[in-house]
């Protein structure tokens, strides 16, 4: 009964807290949510909880006055698009040349290795390479291969 009325009151709490979170491509290419992005990654604002500001990433639209021509909304839209699509191209980019490197280390490396969770080197053995080894072409295919 303690669990319930704790569990309840920890989802009634979480419910008023006012959190941020954010969206960014880590650098093997996968989409990441949290509260707080790293350092030197472009993020963008996807979800402000329990609170009613606007958005950073949704600027706030001026009401439409007579004076305001149609077509530079059209154009202002057109930009952004552009960008978004220069942005995604970007990152595609430096994915594919990020999965191609790690490909290519895995092919001549001699002595493979993954850090253990003490910092520790564990040497694969030749399955384990095998199966790195394939993982890698897969990335690299279906990164770099793939339609933007």
């Amino acid at each position: 009964m303690k669990r319930l009325l704790l569990f309840a009151a920890l989802i009634a709490w979480s419910g008023m807290a006012s959190a941020v979170v954010y969206k960014w491509v880590d650098a093997q290419g996968k989409v990441q949510y949290g509260d707080r992005p790293p350092d030197g990654v472009h993020a963008e604002v996807v979800e402000m909880i329990g609170s009613h500001a606007a958005r950073p990433s949704e600027p706030a639209k001026p009401a439409a006055s007579a004076s305001t021509p149609a077509a530079k909304p059209a154009a202002t839209e057109t930009a952004a698009k552009k960008q978004v699509a220069d942005d995604v191209a970007q990152t595609r980019e430096k994915q594919c040349t990020d999965a191609q490197d790690r490909y290519k280390k895995l092919i001549e490396g001699r002595r493979l290795y993954k850090t253990g969770p003490n910092g520790e080197r564990e040497y694969l053995n030749s399955e384990e390479i095998d199966k790195e080894r394939l993982e890698a072409k897969t990335d690299v295919d279906t990164i770099c291969n793939s339609p933007t």
